[in-house]
């Protein structure tokens, strides 16, 4: 404990904590790897009123009870177990989430180590949160950014229905839960994370370069307001908003991938995607045939468009924002012309097919194709 720590308020607290870590040692030394403190007595901005959060990481298949949360003078003492896999969860933002989980392993000091060994493992951890705020690791948490969208649409449908139902506490509930899925999705986007609690929110949005223009007075009229149309409006321009700022950063994220690569032994799949809308159709069954063809093209269009940009696009994105590539090589539109009209459907099913092997063809792609056994065997 260094001295700066024991003056003052904080002598009391660190007494404290030096007497739950030595009788922990004590009696359960071998089953405790570390035990460490975080939040802001380990970053240094601690008052007069902060609570001293402490956390022990029990030895590998071992559950020594130590734990204890109390009050003394009013102040709150939470000593509590992390797991390993859970500290890692932590320090990754998959556990708990990006925003703040972080910020438990990357202040922590520890109090306690029972070997260099595990001292090590600390480290990282710690290590990896480093990591995951690097230049390398920009892609990655981007597309996690994008796979978290969904979790906004599905508050603000929520916060939809309490509107609709005239129910204010359930929409300030549903617009918390958007609040800190937009909050989850930009701290990704951004790689940043907040040091502290959800109520210092505000004060962290500096730390946000990409982020809505106008995402404070957002957050406050959804979270303050008590009209429900005007908590309806900012949740659906904060939806959107948020939307293009994700949309801008996916659209950074360049690949030049060459078609062999993409499509090596990737035409058998589509020619039987395609064969499968032609049956379909020849069997008068409207509903195989539409869902063979919305799947194959939809399928197509995300492989072409990977040749230029290395994000995920299967679940964020409306169909036309992946499908240039698609329309620019004059494919057929199978999803547009897929209805009543069969006939007409496994035509264009068939001249898709066709004009997709002469690409592929002048792409030196090999569409794995052999007329006989005999052939595949001499080949293969």
């Amino acid at each position: 404990m260094n001295d700066e720590m024991r003056d003052g308020r904080a002598l009391d607290v660190f007494k404290i904590a030096d007497l739950l870590v030595s009788r922990a040692v004590a009696a359960h030394g071998e089953e405790i790897d570390l035990i460490a403190y975080y939040g802001s007595y380990a970053q240094g901005t601690a008052g007069t009123d902060s609570d001293l959060d402490i956390f022990y990481v029990p030895a590998d298949g071992k559950n020594p009870p130590v734990g204890r949360t109390f009050l003394i003078a009013g102040r709150l003492f939470d000593f509590w177990a992390i797991g390993w896999d859970t500290l890692a969860g932590f320090a990754t933002g998959r556990a708990r989430g990006w925003s703040f989980a972080p910020a438990i392993v990357h202040h922590a000091k520890l109090l306690y180590v029972r070997s260099a060994e595990q001292a090590a493992r600390f480290a990282a951890l710690q290590q990896q949160v480093l990591d995951l705020q690097k230049p390398q690791a920009r892609s990655e948490m981007i597309q996690r950014a994008l796979d978290k969208f969904p979790a906004i649409l599905s508050h603000l449908g929520n916060l939809r229905l309490a509107i609709a139902a005239d129910d204010l506490a359930d929409a300030r509930h549903a617009g918390w839960q958007m609040i800190l899925a937009v909050w989850e999705c930009l701290a990704l986007a951004n790689q940043t994370f907040g040091d502290q609690g959800w109520g210092h929110m505000l004060e962290a949005i500096p730390r946000l370069q990409a982020r809505p223009d106008d995402l404070e007075a957002l957050l406050v009229t959804i979270s303050t307001a008590v009209n429900p149309t005007v908590i309806a409006n900012a949740a659906e321009k904060l939806a959107l908003e948020t939307r293009q700022v994700l949309r801008a950063l996916q659209n950074s994220l360049t690949a030049s991938q060459a078609v062999h690569e993409q499509f090596a032994n990737g035409y058998p799949e589509i020619k039987d995607g395609l064969r499968k809308i032609v049956v379909a159709c020849e069997r008068q069954r409207p509903f195989a045939a539409n869902v063979a063809a919305w799947f194959i093209q939809y399928e197509l269009s995300l492989m072409l468009n990977a040749l230029q940009n290395s994000a995920d696009y299967s679940n964020f994105n409306l169909y036309s924002e992946f499908a240039a590539r698609y329309r620019q090589l004059g494919f057929p539109d199978l999803i547009q012309v897929s209805g009543g009209d069969l006939a007409t459907l496994s035509a264009q099913a068939r001249l898709l097919d066709d004009r997709l092997r002469r690409w592929l063809g002048a792409h030196a792609v090999d569409l794995c194709e052999y007329e006989t056994f005999a052939d595949f065997a001499h080949q293969a």
